[in-house]
């Protein structure tokens, strides 16, 4: 409820920069998440969903953009543009959710 209305704040200040910036970290962390097999991985995919549903109208993502990455994914069509060590993968993925989470901005925390 509470990341409802803060999206909610960001949507009615925001622009669609500052949605695509959120939706963007949050595919660079569902995409981390895919390729470290995160068990978390469907949660984030359905959070990044959710994300675009609440900032409709402020951002150019839409749904069919997450499904078509995790198409992609599933298919092994999509790289990461940087190679990653999988005993990096736990430090990765919380960096990506920090940036996610800053995003937010300090009344988030």
């Amino acid at each position: 409820m509470i990341t409802v209305l803060l999206l909610g704040a960001l949507v009615s200040v925001g622009s669609i920069e500052k949605g695509d910036a959120i939706v963007a970290a949050q595919i660079e962390l569902l995409k981390l998440s895919f390729f470290c097999d995160d068990p978390l991985y469907r949660s984030k995919r359905n959070r990044v969903i959710e994300t675009i549903a609440e900032l409709k109208g402020v951002t150019s993502f839409s749904e069919k953009t997450v499904t078509a990455l995790d198409d992609a994914l599933k298919n092994k069509t999509v790289r990461l543009a940087t190679p990653i060590n999988r005993g990096d993968c736990m430090a990765l993925i919380s960096e990506a959710q920090e940036a996610v989470d800053a995003l937010y901005g300090p009344a988030a925390k």
